[in-house]
Parts: structure tokens; C-alpha cells; sequence
């Protein structure tokens, strides 16, 4: 059943600092990246986030889908007007690790992890999306959208997806309070945004013990094309990139883009 988000229910409770204080809500909206990429420049606020109870038309990585029932789930973008267009990826992972610390806090008998490159699971099965868009002005940056798409309380998915995806409230048992859910959440992605502007080390450890497959080896595809051998997963390096050791004892650095894991 369809419930609406209660837009002042949750600014009653939002106690961030910047994050979040100024906030569009949409019943409806095809796409919350997209809205918030077409806001001209001086209407944007560092910090502000756009809210849809029912994304029609929602973006994953590589233009697939995000499917998401009306009413039962959160699907919003941040908007970030940081000085350089560097180290998002960084970012993009540090907001999966918020979404992992607070699933765990959550739910004490589940077990969350990153997927890289931007999904966060729950037992095994994705429960969360994110998609991180750079906007220009001609050569000049604009501003960095995080869009994010969470299963909250969706009881039912798709054939193809039922063994694969999952939501906070089946792992959980009961439905939860969505407003409250993204108080605490982007209370998180705020502390964690301080982290990655100071450029904390203790991050990037942080979000390479929380990735599947961290530590072992595993299969890579490149491009869309399966490697012969297995590498083993380093983590992340400080600017985002994926540090891979090869069979012969060397180490490979890979953008985000090139690159998918095979840990099973």
C-alpha cells in the first residue's frame, strides 16, 4: 500500500547541520538527478536534496533501471557544490558506507556490504543504489548530484529480481519510518562528507573493509570482457580507483568505469 512522505515531519526531526535543510518534494518525478541537474546555478544550495515518493523513470549505472514501488521506498538526490570535480568516486563510496554502518545499527542479525562500484547490499542482495553525476558549465564545475535509491518498506519485486533484490523491512520483519530513516541517514552522509573533504585516511579504510570481496581474489571483467586470470581486490585507492594485484605480484589501477567484479 502507498503511503506519502511527510515533507515536515521529517524537517521537524532533520538535525544536520547543511545537509538536507533545503529540500524539494515531488509526489512524482521521472528522475531526481535529472531535476536537480536542469536547477539553474544560483538556485542551488550546497547541501540540497530532491525527494520523490514515486520515481517513474529511475537511472542506475550504465542507463539501466531502478525499480522502485510508489510510496514505499526513498529515492532522492544530493546536490554538492565542491570547489574541484576530483575524488567523487571517493565520495559516491562514502555514502554507501554511511548506508552500510546505519543498515548494520539497524538490523543487528543482517550483514550489509559495498558492491562495488555503487550498490549496497544486504544479505547478499541489493537493497540500494547510487548514482553520481558531474554537471558543467562549459569547462567549469558546477555542481556533483548523488542520487540514491533505497528498498525500504517494498515487500514484493519483480520475477527476475526476487532473488536478487531486497528491502530494509523484510530484512528487518516489521515496516519502517521512512522520515526518520533519512533523518539519520543523511545525518551519516554528512559526517562522512566531512571525512572525504579532509581527506581522512581512516575513510578509505573504512569503506575497503565493507567491500565484497576485499582481500581475496577475484575475477574482473574489463570493459565488458572477462579477464583469464583472477586479481586480488586492494581496495580503493585515495582518488577512487580500484587497486587490483596481478598473478605476477604487480598492481593495477582501474577507474570505476572500466571495470566489474566477479566475487562469486
Amino acid at each position: 500500500m502507498s503511503s506519502s512522505f511527510d515533507k515536515s515531519l521529517f524537517l521537524d526531526k532533520l538535525d544536520t547541520r547543511w545537509l538536507g535543510q533545503s529540500v524539494c518534494y515531488f509526489d512524482e518525478l521521472p528522475s531526481t538527478n535529472s531535476y536537480v541537474k536542469k536547477i539553474p546555478r544560483d538556485e542551488i544550495e550546497q547541501g540540497m536534496i530532491c525527494l520523490t515518493n514515486h520515481q517513474t523513470k529511475g537511472r542506475g549505472q550504465y542507463e539501466r533501471t531502478w525499480e522502485s514501488q510508489s510510496g514505499q521506498n526513498l529515492t532522492f538526490s544530493m546536490v554538492f557544490v565542491s570547489p574541484k570535480a576530483e575524488r567523487f568516486h571517493v565520495l559516491t563510496l562514502a555514502c554507501a558506507l554511511a548506508m552500510v554502518e546505519y543498515f548494520d545499527e539497524l538490523l543487528t542479525t543482517s550483514c550489509a556490504a559495498i558492491k562495488w562500484p555503487n550498490d549496497v547490499l544486504l544479505n547478499d542482495k541489493k537493497t540500494a543504489g547510487i548514482l553520481t553525476e558531474t554537471v558543467f558549465t562549459g569547462n567549469t564545475f558546477d555542481r556533483l548530484v548523488i542520487g540514491i535509491g533505497i528498498n525500504v518498506n517494498q515487500k514484493k519485486f519483480s520475477p527476475e529480481l526476487t532473488d536478487l533484490a531486497t528491502s530494509v523491512s523484510l530484512e528487518a520483519g516489521h515496516d519502517i519510518d521512512r522520515e526518520q530513516f533519512l533523518v539519520s541517514l543523511l545525518k551519516r552522509i554528512e559526517h562522512k562528507y566531512t571525512l572525504w573533504q579532509k581527506q581522512q585516511p581512516g575513510l578509505i579504510k573504512s569503506i575497503n573493509r565493507n567491500i565484497v570481496g576485499y582481500g581475496q581474489w577475484v575475477g574482473l571483467e574489463i570493459d565488458d570482457e572477462l579477464q583469464e586470470k583472477q586479481f586480488k581486490l586492494l581496495g580503493i585507492g585515495e582518488k577512487g580507483q580500484l587497486l587490483m594485484l596481478n598473478q605476477e605480484g604487480g598492481i593495477e589501477s582501474f577507474s570505476y568505469e572500466q571495470v566489474s567484479l566477479i566475487t562469486h
